[in-house]
């Protein structure tokens, strides 16, 4: 558990194995730059990592995901010209960074059996810009409602975009687990991004990977995370999902816009 403050926002995390599995193979960063001037620039990179693979390779991928991430997307230093394109290609050159270096230490050789999903923020003045791979999940919170960002790299969320499957139904079908798209499985990614997402004061942005809403549903999600500090809010979410049978691990982020 963690919480920071930075010049415009105030991010808190938790993370556990939940009451099942052995180990934990999440990972979660909080990144900044060195100085404020650079903070207002090119943000607070935050990020979650859900690892698979089993015999701590998952583990490895999930934190090597994260670290290289953080490095990567702050590696040219100051942002210049178009801002928010800047954002963008570094967020997504980031990825494809973490993905080769993923690949080469953990997954080449593996046959696609060992990787990592990660979603990662960058958050800015005004805004956010948010990259996903795989089926961690990034959400806004605003004035009591939750809106999903990101959209799940899974067959089950295949599913629910071409309709065959409602959302309740997605979470609890066997094939839940089945991921699309992730870090390490091969030499290549695709990477989402959602470049403008606006944001205001008093909103939140969460992430978190599939062992908090395979547990708890949206409304239960987004009541819980509007409350108390950041840092509070994410240790009840997952204590809660634990109580629901905590089948996974279970990493919650939560960033609130504070200036």
């Amino acid at each position: 558990m963690t919480q920071e403050r930075f010049t415009r926002y105030l991010v808190g995390a938790a993370s556990d194995r939940g009451s099942i599995r052995e180990r934990n193979e999440d990972y979660f960063g909080i990144v900044s730059p060195e100085t404020a001037e650079l903070e207002e620039s090119l943000g607070v990179l935050v990020i979650v990592s859900d690892g698979m693979g089993g015999h701590l390779s998952g583990a490895e991928a999930s934190k090597k995901a994260v670290e290289t991430l953080g490095d990567a997307y702050y590696a040219d230093g100051a942002a210049a010209g178009d801002l928010a394109a800047e954002w963008a290609n570094r967020l997504r050159w980031a990825f494809l960074e973490a993905n080769r270096e993923v690949y080469e230490t953990i997954g080449e050789g593996r046959n696609g059996m060992a990787g990592t999903t990660c979603t990662a923020a960058v958050l800015l003045p005004d805004r956010v810009v948010i990259a996903h791979a795989g089926d961690s999940r990034a959400y806004l919170l605003r004035d009591g409602g939750i809106a999903q960002l990101t959209e799940d790299h899974s067959l089950v969320g295949d599913m629910v975009r071409k309709g065959i499957l409602s959302k309740e139904e997605a979470a609890r079908h066997p094939h839940r687990n089945v991921i699309t798209r992730a870090m390490g499985l091969r030499g290549s990614l695709d990477v989402d991004i959602e470049e403008t997402v606006p944001i205001a004061v008093g909103d939140r942005v969460l992430i978190c990977s599939d062992g908090l809403f395979s547990m708890l549903g949206e409304r239960e999600i987004a009541e819980i995370a509007a409350k108390g500090s950041p840092e509070k809010a994410c240790r009840k979410l997952v204590k809660r999902a634990k109580e629901e049978g905590g089948s996974d691990n279970i990493t919650v982020l939560i960033a609130e816009k504070i200036v």
